[in-house]
């Protein structure tokens, strides 16, 4: 029988052939009536249009109340009198993997605010905010100007290493005149130790399985000169993520530009539309920072994406 090695279920569930039915309990069949066949091809479900009933009722299994793995944080010493570190709940989902299993997602909470960020930060440090922030700024310049002379660090204060990056991408080795052409810039990152006592003091909370699969938008970048999140007016921009293929000729799929004031404006020119890239031209008249969400129909239902980052002009 030749056909796809995978079908998706109503949940975009990975399904293999030799999976069994959930509603019968019994594998699969080519001509199963709820079959549905595409890109993705996925099955329907009681209460979908077309649902065809079947005569054999499926097994039911008793649901597990999901319980949050929890980890004892380790001392960092022998020190009795060291002082016990507060424990975070890292909350995160659990998602079907494009390239097959599954992965994972954290749950964003609320954005932090920086004036109460700055209090806490200048309270731990015991100093006023309006210090701490003094600082902090004075750090991320130092870090700037230190790469602007590609000086680097592999690791300051047991915390962090910095260094200069560069990338562009030209046709001819002598294309590259400006520090935009390179794409310099700078990176900073925590070391490794810092990363592994930080997981040691996390509580993990599993919120479940996100069963639909939805279009993620990764990056956005202007094809004029590979700037990310930068657009032009009646410029190409590319969305980069997976999940993005969508019919063009449907209002109601697509990639839209939302302003910062006035309705979403959805885009009408697309050089290229693929799972996990699409080309498209930015609307004339845009102007100021924009919001870039990407609507696809998935498995019955339009399902959409809103990139985190808004899109601003040079």
């Amino acid at each position: 029988m030749e056909s796809p090695q995978r079908i998706c279920v109503a949940e975009m569930k990975p399904l293999h052939w030799d999976a069994i039915n959930p509603f019968t309990g019994k594998p699969f069949t080519f001509d199963d009536p709820n079959l549905r066949w595409g890109d993705p091809a996925y099955y329907l479900e009681p209460g979908d249009p077309g649902f065809v009933p079947y005569d054999t009722p499926a097994p039911v299994r008793p649901k597990k109340a999901g319980k949050p793995f929890r980890r004892k944080l380790k001392p960092t010493d022998k020190n009795p009198n060291q002082p016990t570190r507060k424990m975070s709940t890292f909350q995160y989902n659990v998602a079907p993997n494009s390239n097959g299993g599954f992965t994972t997602r954290p749950v964003l909470g609320t954005a932090a605010d920086t004036t109460a960020l700055l209090a806490a930060i200048g309270a731990s440090a015991g100093v006023e905010p309006a210090q701490a922030e003094a600082v902090l700024r004075a750090f991320f310049a130092k870090v700037l100007a230190c790469a602007g002379g590609c000086e680097w660090s592999p690791n300051f204060l047991d915390l962090v290493t910095f260094r200069p990056t560069s990338g562009g991408s030209k046709p001819l080795p002598d294309d590259f005149h400006s520090a935009e052409d390179i794409k310099a810039g700078a990176a900073i990152a925590f070391l490794a130790t810092v990363i592994d006592g930080w997981r040691a003091g996390l509580t993990l909370e599993s919120l479940g399985e996100v069963g639909k699969v939805t279009p993620e938008i990764e990056t956005v970048i202007r094809q004029s000169d590979l700037a990310v999140d930068k657009y032009t007016a009646g410029g190409m921009i590319q969305v980069r993520g997976d999940h993005l293929k969508f019919d063009p000729a449907d209002a109601t799929q697509g990639v839209f530009f939302q302003p910062s004031t006035g309705p979403a404006v959805r885009a009408t020119d697309y050089a290229a539309i693929q799972p996990q890239s699409v080309i498209v031209l930015v609307p004339a008249g845009l102007t100021g920072p924009l919001t870039v969400k990407v609507a696809t129909y998935i498995n019955g239902s339009v399902r959409s994406d809103t990139y985190t980052n808004q899109l601003t002009t040079p």
